[in-house]
């Protein structure tokens, strides 16, 4: 069971509802396990009636959940849909999560689930980290974005607990926080599965690596891990052609070898002539495969067609596919649930629910030493932890994605 009260089903546009709800979820009733009682046992004298069973003890792992509802900026008497909707990010977010825990619930594991809202306010956060009502719980999910993670980290004193960032892609060296555990994987690891699958999937005889990098420091992130752990992981095999932007490109491409052109921008001015030119290039039967950066997964001016052609891989830390049977039925019981369907964030709050809901109720306050051990593939993502000892746990599973079929799909 889960220690929250329960709500009636919410339709879009009726979110003030939950915000109310939210701010006394303290409310909330126990239950206990029936007492089982066992028939007597026969003997040849007479019958020896059995004591009952004693029931067993309900073991409750309390979860905080810290996320940016900013209730204190809403007015129940005068809230409009706009102010409110300044909460979508949590409420997507707590839905997920609590349909986690409900699932893990039915299966008779029990969770009290506490819920603050950190106001996305440095002050705030202050509070919640020294706030013995956050630390008392075995777990502490959030918050959410970085500045707040970082205070959190700073002022909490955790014993056993960690603390658990579910969303930011921020290098987790920046927090130096080794009770932390990041979900989200960096920009680094992204150039990391980039190189890896260069580096397993190409001969460095048989291709010519073309990185294009403005060197601006936002793509530098991406392009220099590529740079350096390409030429690690081969000693050097590969020979990487560096230009800053695609004039003149042609005359880096290769006539006799595949071209792996490496594209470390997600700007659109940038991309989109440079997609055009090696489109317009590979007509004439140059042979290009072309890597993007991770944040081509989130962009709308992508041509399909041209991606498709030109054998576009980008890496991800998430793919959600609508196609499967799980994902249809999480969408199903969502939607009967709040009345509307999930968003990524409700997928990502569902995956990290169950995900450590189970770590707690098989392991109890020892879980953090089982980390490292326990493997998951969720609705989205995938987790496999590795222990640092100055930056905490880091997810090591990243998944690359090719255009299928005119859309991204997982490559086997």
């Amino acid at each position: 069971m889960i220690l929250v009260p329960n709500h009636r089903p919410l339709l879009n546009g009726n979110k003030i509802l939950l915000v109310l709800i939210l701010a006394v979820l303290a409310s909330c009733a126990k239950r206990t396990r029936p007492v089982v009682s066992l028939p007597p046992k026969e003997t040849e004298k007479k019958e020896v009636p059995v004591k009952k069973e004693e029931a067993k003890a309900v073991v409750t792992h309390s979860i905080a959940l810290i996320l940016p509802f900013h209730l204190d900026q809403i007015n129940p008497r005068n809230a409009d849909l706009k102010t409110v909707r300044k909460a979508d990010l949590a409420i997507d977010f707590y839905q997920g999560f609590k349909l986690a825990l409900d699932s893990l619930s039915a299966e008779g594991n029990n969770y009290k689930l506490q819920v603050f809202d950190s106001q996305d306010n440095e002050l705030q956060v202050v509070n919640l980290a020294r706030a013995r009502s956050v630390l008392n719980n075995d777990l502490i999910i959030g918050p959410i974005f970085p500045e707040s993670i970082k205070t959190f980290g700073e002022f909490a004193e955790l014993n056993n607990q960690l603390q658990v960032s579910p969303l930011a892609a921020t290098d987790p060296e920046q927090f130096s926080n080794p009770k932390l555990v990041s979900l989200t994987n960096n920009i680094e690891q992204h150039g990391w599965k980039i190189a890896d699958f260069i580096n397993r999937n190409y001969k460095p005889a048989s291709v010519n690596v073309l990185l294009i990098n403005t060197r601006r420091n936002d793509e530098e992130k991406f392009a220099g891990p590529i740079r350096m752990f390409l030429k690690k992981m081969s000693n050097n095999g590969f020979t990487i052609n560096e230009r800053p932007n695609s004039i003149g490109l042609e005359d880096n491409l290769s006539v006799s070898k595949t071209n792996l052109v490496i594209i470390a921008s997600s700007n659109r001015d940038f991309v989109l002539p440079t997609i055009d030119r090696l489109y317009k290039v590979s007509q004439g039967g140059t042979k290009i495969e072309v890597f993007g950066h991770p944040n081509w997964a989130k962009v709308q001016f992508l041509n399909a067609e041209k991606m498709q052609w030109l054998n576009t891989r980008i890496s991800s830390s998430y793919f959600i596919d609508y196609k499967s049977a799980s994902v249809k039925k999480f969408i199903a019981r969502y939607s009967a649930a709040y009345g509307v369907e999930p968003t990524d964030y409700a997928f990502k709050a569902f995956d990290t629910g169950y995900y450590f809901g189970k770590l707690l109720s098989r392991y109890g306050d020892k879980y953090p030493l089982h980390l490292t051990d326990e493997e998951f593939s969720g609705l989205h993502n995938h987790l496999r932890f590795v222990k640092d000892e100055k930056s905490g746990y880091l997810n090591t599973e990243l998944m690359i994605l090719k255009y299928q079929g005119f859309e991204l799909q997982v490559e086997k």
